[in-house]
């Protein structure tokens, strides 16, 4: 069985990942084999990635989530990234980071909101 390195929560329809530890290039990359074999083995329609807890998101990172968003949607699932603290938004618009592929909420309920919104 894969190492699971974060807690994966189905509500319906939807994949919920808090991440709530530190992020690092080999963590994320856990993390993006962790959801896919997520979506691959649930009937999901979204994936809402709540990174409300995460204190830095650099650009590998962003390019992971990214990277994880556009797979996930070769899947048949649309990605929402939820609770970007006001800092982390800040550094990434800085450096011209552009998470592609995913929607932003401001909390787990919009996110789901959001994926409940969505028609395909």
């Amino acid at each position: 069985m894969q190492e699971r390195v974060v807690p994966i929560i189905k509500i319906y329809d939807c994949l919920v990942v808090p991440i709530q530890i530190e992020l690092d290039d080999t963590t994320v990359e856990k993390i993006q084999k962790q959801i896919l074999s997520e979506i691959e083995n649930n009937d999901v329609k979204g994936v809402i990635i709540d990174v409300s807890m995460v204190d830095i998101i650099d650009s590998y990172i962003s390019y992971t989530l990214s990277e994880t968003a556009t797979m996930a949607r070769m899947m048949g699932c649309y990605t929402v990234l939820c609770g970007i603290q006001p800092q982390v938004a800040l550094t990434l618009a800085q450096m011209g980071v552009n998470i592609k592929g995913i929607y932003y909420a401001m909390n787990l309920e919009n996110a789901l909101e959001i994926l409940a919104g969505i028609e395909e």
